[in-house]
């Protein structure tokens, strides 16, 4: 092979080369990973008439349960998770499966920010239920406490009837996780749940005297309601009792399908 013919070769590899790597950020020598398009979890949250019939059917259980109760003639309170429970993020996981992304804290946040998640279905009748037979609110959620008030602001504007004399909202703080002892706190939302049932809940609208004191007073907690297991006091995938739960499921606890994400995944 003649010294020109072995110049043009050589010339048309670094060529080669300098497009795939072009085509490459990474710099691998494989292929840029390609998006592997929808989860099955996001598909059948987004696109099944399954997960609608499910969360409405389940709802509507807890509604007539709440209804059936002889519900306390002192301060009473239902305890409900934010995430999956009231408000749909299956968005989110859908711009990460297309994007071929995983869960950052900074593009949940920036989610959080936009505030355009959808509700859940049922949610928003079961929470005028407990407005309507005397109730307060309370909403424990790990979206970050410094977060508040955009998820205030998304769950008012799909519709949920909440304000500061019925609805408490409290994200999650570091020492919320660091309270855990495996004796009273078992969980990481114990802390602030164990706040409203004492009568110490003194986050809740610290900026309004005229309402403080309607939360800083003993609750009796009537219903617990998420989509994880750790939605439920005292409670963890380790630990979980399922007859017990069974018996309650529905009567003072709600638990909903998610089958995107939960601490099962941990």
């Amino acid at each position: 092979m003649n010294k020109a013919l072995l110049s043009v070769i050589a010339a048309s590899l670094i060529l080669a080369s300098g497009n795939d790597v072009n085509a490459n950020p990474t710099n691998n020598t494989a292929k840029a990973k390609q998006s592997k398009g929808l989860s099955t979890a996001v598909k059948w949250t987004q696109q099944s008439q399954e997960f609608t019939l499910l969360t409405h059917y389940l709802y509507r259980q807890a509604t007539q349960a709440l209804r059936e109760k002889t519900l306390p003639t002192t301060p009473w309170l239902v305890i409900m998770d934010v995430d999956e429970t009231l408000l749909n993020n299956s968005d989110y996981n859908k711009r990460l499966d297309l994007s071929n992304g995983n869960y950052t804290n900074e593009s949940w946040r920036s989610w959080v920010h936009e505030e355009n998640a959808s509700a859940i279905p049922g949610a928003i009748e079961f929470v005028n239920t407990v407005f309507e037979l005397g109730g307060q609110l309370a909403l424990v959620t790990n979206r970050n406490q410094q977060d508040d008030a955009y998820t205030w602001r998304n769950l008012t504007n799909v519709g949920f009837g909440i304000n500061s004399t019925n609805t408490c909202l409290v994200g999650k703080r570091a020492q919320d996780k660091a309270a855990i002892d495996n004796k009273q706190i078992i969980n990481d939302k114990d802390l602030r749940r164990n706040a409203f049932v004492s009568g110490n809940a003194s986050l809740c609208w610290t900026h309004k005297s005229s309402v403080k004191q309607r939360w800083n007073q003993p609750f009796t907690l009537v219903f617990q309601v998420g989509d994880n297991i750790e939605d439920i006091a005292k409670t963890t995938q380790k630990n979980t009792d399922m007859n017990s739960l069974l018996k309650r499921q529905g009567k003072d606890i709600l638990i909903l399908p998610n089958a995107m994400y939960g601490s099962w995944s941990h």
